[in-house]
Formats: structure tokens, sequence, C-alpha cells
């Protein structure tokens, strides 16, 4: 199973880099409060216009600026997160650039998903992740020994998912055929198969149907990712997004079963909503 966006682990909650200048103030007012207390003398005067107020604000604003960059540093710091500039200086750092047209979150997960897989064996991981590096080629499914046993059979699709062409099909093939392919290998490239799953269902809102269409069609499109079977019930309940109170006439590719997708092909998924 390929990663997603949604396997990625989240920013974790850093409160000491989420304070406001408010709150740092408030922290060294109370340590105010509390020394005086301890020394017998009356708590100094903290509001605004005070002196004590003009001298501490200003600096709790630039340490919570600080905080906030440092917080933004973190970001930056590791694929995982980071975008842009930051990102290609990752990617850079381990030997791959980024293609044009490539966004953010394609180039991060491509990134990644080198990172979890040994290369250099040659087998069918290796191969999808040297097809997505050229130029062009947006995914990659590898088969091993599907014509015989020393066959690899490519299936790819373009950078807006859609299957390549036979003629890019040729001019990947003979671009890995000197460049990537193991001796003896008999590598074959093909456009990918596209195996479309239609939603259809009526559902009882009052939100924009266009925009809850594209996000269950990310929900079925993330929980459908690397899965052989799609089952009808769990499609079901992922219709349920905020602002949905029931749903009614669903269907998955106009039936009402669970639905096999074939071993080698690229899933798209179409919502159609009443």
């Amino acid at each position: 199973m390929s990663l997603t966006i949604n396997d990625l682990p989240k920013f974790p909650v850093v409160p000491v880099l989420e304070e406001t200048p408010d709150m740092i103030y408030q922290r060294w007012v109370n340590r105010a409060i509390t020394l005086a207390n301890e020394r017998g003398l009356p708590p100094p005067p903290v509001g605004e216009g005070e002196y004590f107020y003009d001298l501490w604000y200003p600096i709790a604003q630039e340490l919570a600026e600080q905080q906030e960059l440092w917080g933004y540093g973190v970001l930056q710091s590791t694929p995982i997160w980071a975008d842009d500039e930051f990102l290609d200086a990752h990617g850079w750092a381990d030997g791959m650039v980024r293609k044009e047209g490539e966004s953010n979150d394609d180039y991060r997960l491509r990134i990644l998903d080198r990172a979890f897989t040994e290369e250099g064996n040659g087998r069918r991981k290796d191969y999808e992740l040297w097809a997505k590096e050229i130029q062009g080629v947006g995914g990659a499914v590898a088969v091993e020994k599907e014509r015989h046993d020393n066959s690899v059979d490519l299936y790819l699709t373009d950078m807006d998912g859609q299957p390549i062409t036979p003629a890019f099909a040729e001019q990947v093939k003979a671009l890995m055929w000197e460049d990537y392919r193991i001796a003896g290998h008999d590598l074959a490239v093909h456009p990918a198969p596209i195996f479309l799953v239609t939603v259809k269902a009526t559902l009882e809102t009052s939100e924009d149907l266009q925009q809850l269409a594209e996000t269950i069609r990310q929900r079925v499109d993330n929980y459908a990712n690397g899965r052989s079977k799609l089952l009808y019930n769990y499609i079901a309940a992922l219709l349920l997004v905020p602002g949905v109170e029931n749903y009614s006439n669903f269907t998955l590719n106009d039936d009402v079963l669970d639905i096999d997708v074939p071993p080698v092909s690229f899933l798209q998924v179409e919502v159609i909503l009443s």
C-alpha cells in the first residue's frame, strides 16, 4: 500500500509555541505578584499604561513572535511537514529533485515513500519509485512475472492521474531500459487501466452538494487506497459528513454490493449527489 497524506503524523500541539503576548505577560505578572507577596511588598501596578506593563509587554510580544518563528522552523525541518523551497531542499539532499508541476504533497509522498523502501534490489517497488522520478509520470504500479519469470510490467498515470499515452509509455520504457533496468529483466511499460468507482446518493442536507461531493470523494479515495475490496456499508458511512442528516438511494457502481478492485488498476472515485 502506498503512503497517503492521511498516513502522515500530524504536527503535535506544543502549547509553549502557541502562547499569545497576553498569555506570556500574564505569567510574568503572576511571578511578580508571587515575588512581592514573598517579600511582604505590595504587588506592582500591572495594568495597561503602568511602568511594569510598558516595560514587559513589548518583550512578551517579541517572545511570542520568536516562538511562532521557532514553530515554523520545526515544521520546515522535516519533509513530513515542510513546504515549497524547504521541501525542495529536503528532496535535493536525498537526491530527489522536484518534477515540473509536482505539488508539495505529491513530492512529499515520493520522498517519504523512498525513505520506507530499500532501494537497489531491482524488485517491484524499485521500479515504481524509479518511474515516478521521470518527468510526466504521476503514479506507477509494477507487476512482476506477469508475462514470464523475468518480466516486469509498469502501469503508469500522468500527473493528473490519467493513463499515460502509448507514445509516452514507449519513451519511459526507452529511458528506463538504459538508466534503471536491472540486467536480465524484460521491462514493459503500459498506460494504466483506470477502475472507476461511482458513488450515488440522495442526501438530506442544506449544504452545497458540490462541496459535499468533493469532501465525500476524498474520504472514499482515502479509504480505497491500496484495498482490493471496497465494502458497500463502509462507504455508506462515509456519506455522513458534517451537515448531512441522512442519505437514501445509495449505490456503488449502480449496485448495493461490495466491489472487488482489479489488482493492476488506478482507482478513480466519482461522487454524484442529489
